[in-house]
């Protein structure tokens, strides 16, 4: 009897501790863009006292837990919106589901405040990897080839190509949007963009069905700075250095509903360097070898302009426009000292000076509309993009005998054009809480046409001749139809599931003025992906992931114009190139601990129909580089990498990239395999007072090709910079490659009939001073989430 008084008795004094607790769970939106608010901070409060508090997760979800039976308030609060409170919430003893809450959003003047996001340098996302770009202040000057050494899985050689995981088939978006350049070169619009414009550059190495197929090691987006904030206001930036000088600017206006901007900047670089070649050849029974001295140096400018204006008609629907202008020029001066012989003759001395000119200008014209609906995700986009691009390329040569007396010159123009139409419609539904659905279809229209001529004077005067046989007319239409079908899940038992399927089909149709057949092709491909990820106990994730990936060739792999410009060498495309297709796979896994993180990935990729730079020699040794396609590109690789915060103003992180690659080419009888690395790190101190110095530094090893091999290379840098005028302004100094004057570069090519070698130098060594001032009064407004077409269908680089 005395038990039972005493149990009696506990209850009545902690009956609250033991009554049964229930569940409030409840979606948290923007009322104007009908957008979760990630991050909002709920909190349950009993008697204007608080019980419990919780953030909403990246749909606006958030879960209370410890509610007994009784009445409550429930209070939300997030910058830049009115605080939400929610009065006699009754809660009984099952679990209360409060739909949809929308909060409104306030307007706050800030005056002499600088807004600071704390994100550490490198996130790791469910689909792909974040490095924040404007929290590394060792970029500060350069360009987006610098931005780009970076990140642990890409690599940028010295002559500003890109690979990502070994290989250069990537495809390069800005802002979700493809720059008809990118198709050309890479490396060559990389200078053109800014680092201190660029905010972000997401990784994705295994992209869903929604973005185009192209792009068979993935795609790297760059993302470059916006404003969300009402009013008007911009900065300037300024940047001088031994290699690069570079003026940039913004200017900004919103309002409540109108959102008008424009960005500019004009950027002027140089360069110098030389190279030594050893080459000897036998094909069909003659011999010959080639010595050959170059030193060069170069020059180049260019000017870009961004327009963009957005227009949020109500609360559901939104329209926006960009145009975008960009024009520029480099040339190239070469100077050939040449020792060339053949078997039974003397040997031939003499140089060659030649001045190379690209000559490059386009327009990017975006017309968007999005429509949002009342339940959340839901979302309907038509997007479109019309784009002109110029770039033309000239030559002149004059070659002298030993004497020094000019016995040859030669001149080439190359003009092309590039027009692109796209059309995109889009729609996102969610299924429910935890599942979404998209689906969508577009078409993409290119023409581009290439009118080239060579004329020469083969005795040294200027009465030019045209050669028939080195002029044409290229034309090149292409339409790619393609529709995609994509599903996402995330469970509550923390299992993801994305997985999706498109279709693409490409038309294609080629004519030449004369001298070559004209042809015609088409090919459909359906391209499946798959991944499947899971939250594992103390921080950890485990993702899996196939996909398949094709590759176009474009105009730059196609263009059947022979660039004679180099003593015994050409250049030129293939207008019959195949597509390539790749399929590829990956294992991840993240783990955080505390303050520090760790990503490692194993993946493998295998490439049909590869294309690569192929090398072949005639019987007097002249060499023809064009484009081909080989068997198979295969590679399997492995790469860790991770951060950390050692002290509370000491941040590091670094990676490991190592993979084997395997190049086979039965038909050409050439093979090449080999292991291959890469080694960077990063890390910053701050010294407090607006003071901060960062350190980075990677090594490539040497780099495996079809017909040979390049040795490795390293490169670091490192920066201080200073907030000044009360953190409107930075000033900054860098400093590149400090320890040497230059870099020597091997290079190794062979083949069944030739050997080569040869040694490179570039001078890179360099430093740079910036300034950077940000000007005008802000409120703050958050932003509506902006979309855009994105054509990453096409491939760039140089093949290697």
């Amino acid at each position: 009897m005395k038990k039972l008084l005493l149990i009696a008795l506990l209850f009545g004094v902690n009956g609250i501790l033991l009554a049964q607790k229930s569940k409030i769970t409840g979606f948290v939106l923007d009322s104007t863009a009908n957008k979760p608010v990630e991050f909002a901070t709920v909190s349950l409060l009993k008697d204007s006292k608080p019980i419990e508090g919780t953030t909403a997760d990246e749909r606006g979800k958030f879960t209370l837990t410890k509610a007994v039976q009784g009445l409550y308030q429930i209070k939300i609060t997030f910058v830049g919106f009115k605080d939400k409170i929610i009065d006699n919430v009754r809660v009984s003893d099952e679990d209360l589901d409060l739909g949809v809450i929308r909060i409104s959003q306030t307007v706050q003047q800030l005056q002499e405040v600088t807004i600071v996001e704390q994100k550490a340098l490198f996130e790791e996302k469910p689909d792909r990897l974040v490095y924040n770009a404007d929290k590394d202040i060792t970029i500060k000057g350069g360009n987006a080839g610098d931005v780009l050494r970076k990140i642990p899985a890409i690599s940028v050689d010295l002559d500003g190509n890109v690979e990502l995981r070994g290989s250069s088939n990537i495809k390069v978006l800005i802002n979700n949007k493809p720059s008809n350049l990118m198709a050309r070169s890479i490396a060559d619009v990389l200078k053109q963009i800014p680092a201190d414009d660029i905010k972000q550059i997401e990784v994705i190495t295994s992209p869903s069905a929604k973005y185009d197929a192209e792009g068979t090691a993935g795609i790297i987006n760059i993302i470059t700075k916006k404003n969300s904030l009402q009013g008007i206001n911009g900065n300037a930036d300024l940047s001088l250095g031994r290699w690069n000088d570079r003026l940039n600017g913004s200017l900004n206006y919103r309002s409540k509903s109108i959102g008008l901007s424009a960005r500019g900047g004009f950027n002027r670089w140089r360069n110098q360097g030389g190279n030594e070649t050893n080459r000897l050849t036998n094909v069909e029974g003659i011999s010959s070898a080639l010595l050959q001295t170059t030193d060069f140096r170069g020059n180049g400018e260019n000017g870009y302009g961004t327009i963009t204006a957005d227009w949020d008609i109500d609360s559901l629907n939104r329209m926006s426009a960009s145009l975008n202008l960009y024009d520029g020029k480099n040339g190239m001066f070469f100077d050939y000292l040449n020792d060339y012989s053949t078997q039974g003759i003397t040997n031939q001395f003499f140089t060659r000076n030649l001045y190379r000119i690209y000559d490059w200008d386009g327009n990017t014209l975006n017309l968007d509309y999005t429509k949002t609906f009342k339940k959340p995700k839901r979302e309907f986009n038509i997007l479109t993009m019309f784009s002109k691009e110029g770039e033309d390329s000239f030559y002149t040569l004059d070659q002298s005998n030993e004497s020094k007396v000019v016995n040859y010159r030669e001149k080439s123009t190359n003009y092309s054009a590039n027009y692109e139409g796209t059309v995109q419609v889009d729609f996102t539904n969610p299924l429910d809480s935890i599942s979404t659905m998209e689906v969508g279809v577009k078409s993409i229209f290119r023409n581009v046409k290439s009118d080239y001529q060579v004329s020469n004077a083969i005795d040294g005067s200027s009465n030019f001749v045209d050669v028939p046989a080195l002029a044409n007319v290229f034309e090149y239409a292409q339409q790619v139809a393609s529709t995609y079908l994509t599903y996402s899940r995330t469970s509550k038992n923390k299992w993801g599931i994305n997985a999706g399927v498109r279709y693409e089909h490409t038309f294609i149709q080629a004519e030449f003025l004369a001298g070559k057949v004209p042809f015609t092709n088409d090919y459909g491909n359906l391209i499946p992906n798959v991944s499947i990820s899971r939250n594992l106990p103390k921080n950890q994730k485990l993702k899996l992931s196939y996909t398949q990936r094709i590759q176009r060739p474009m105009l730059w792999f196609l263009n059947p114009y022979v660039n004679a410009s180099e003593p015994l060498m050409t250049y030129s495309g293939n207008p019959y190139l195949k597509p390539e297709l790749t399929h590829s796979a990956e294992i991840n896994y993240n783990v955080y601990i505390k303050e520090s993180s760790i990503n490692t990935s194993l993946f493998m990729r295998q490439t049909n129909n590869a294309i690569e730079r192929i090398r072949t020699f005639d019987s007097e040794g002249v060499a023809a580089i064009n484009f081909q396609n080989i068997a198979q590109n295969i590679s399997y690789g492995l790469s860790i990498s991770g951060n950390t915060k050692i002290k509370k103003k000491f941040t590091a992180n670094g990676a490991i990239n190592l993979y084997y690659n395997i190049l086979n080419s039965p038909a050409l009888q050439a093979s090449n395999e080999n292991w291959m690395y890469r080694i960077n790190m990063n890390s910053s101190y701050d010294f407090g007072k607006g003071f901060k110095a960062q350190f980075f530094g990677f090594f490539n090893s040497p780099r495996v090709m079809l017909q040979g091999k390049i040795s490795g290379f390293a490169y670091y840098n490192i920066a201080f910079q200073k907030e000044i005028l009360k953190k409107k302004a930075t000033v900054g100094l860098g400093f590149d490659n400090f320890l040497a004057p230059y870099f020597t570069q091997r290079i190794d090519f062979s083949g069944p009939t030739f050997t080569q070698t040869g040694k490179s130098r570039y001078y890179n060594q360099g430093w740079r001073v910036s300034f950077s001032y940000q000007f005008g009064k802000m409120t703050s407004q958050p932003q509506r989430q902006k979309k855009s077409i994105s054509n990453d269908d096409k491939k760039g680089g140089d093949g290697n």
